[in-house]
C-alpha cells in the first residue's frame, strides 16, 4: 500500500512539473527519428511461431458406399497433406 501511494504521489508530482514548464522551453523531439526507432524496436520483439515441418502427414480415410446388389463396398484411401 505504501509503494502504491508513493507511486501515485510521484506521478502527480511529475504531472504538475510538466504543467509548470512552458511548451516553448521544453526540449524539441524529432518526430521522424523517434517514431522509426520505436517501430524498429517494436518489430524486433515480435514473437513469431516457428512451424516445424516433419514431412507429409498421412492418414487413411475410409469410404463406405453401396455396390452391386446393395452390398457395402469399403475402400480405404491414403490421404497425405
Amino acid at each position: 500500500m505504501k509503494k502504491i501511494a508513493f507511486g501515485f504521489a510521484a506521478a502527480v508530482a511529475l504531472g504538475l512539473a510538466s504543467f509548470s514548464v512552458p511548451a516553448s522551453a521544453a526540449a524539441p523531439v524529432q518526430a521522424g527519428i523517434a517514431s522509426t526507432s520505436t517501430d524498429i524496436s517494436a518489430a524486433r520483439y515480435v514473437v513469431r511461431r516457428k512451424v516445424v515441418r516433419r514431412g507429409p502427414v498421412c492418414t487413411v480415410r475410409t469410404v463406405v458406399r453401396r455396390g452391386p446388389m446393395g452390398r457395402r463396398v469399403v475402400t480405404k484411401t491414403r490421404v497425405c497433406r
